[in-house]
């Protein structure tokens, strides 16, 4: 015996459901968890030319104090100054960077964080200052 043929309404329907299932999450339902180490006199940019917002959320893990900044055109304005086991949790507009710097000379610092937002293409990277 012969199996009858789905009809096209059926066919289409399954395939659009198949298509939400299979559609990618959008930017700001991303987020990444990272253990950061930050090099003596060092500063870790997270950010910078993003098309989204995004955010910050989590501790200073390492026994030295870590500024946390914004930086915007060019420009720098302090956010906070983390002391060692203080809770970072802060909004970074589209096009920002969020810079962390350890300002020791001797000690490496250490962040438990987690990012929110626009994660995609979102810049890491380090700077010696």
């Amino acid at each position: 015996m012969r199996r009858p043929t789905p009809s096209l309404a059926r066919r289409v329907a399954g395939t659009a459901i198949l298509a939400v299932v299979r559609a990618p999450m959008p930017a700001t339902a991303q987020s990444v968890k990272s253990t950061t180490y930050i090099e003596p006199a060092q500063s870790f940019l997270l950010g910078g030319g993003q098309p989204g917002a995004f955010s910050v959320k989590g501790r200073n893990a390492g026994e030295v104090p870590v500024t946390v900044f914004i930086e915007r055109a060019g420009k720098r304005d302090s956010v906070s100054t983390l002391a060692p086991g203080a809770k970072v949790d802060a909004e970074f507009p589209a096009g920002a960077m969020a810079v962390f710097r350890n300002a020791s000379v001797g000690e490496r610092a250490k962040l438990s964080i987690t990012v929110r937002g626009n994660t995609r293409n979102l810049g890491m990277r380090y700077e010696r200052k």
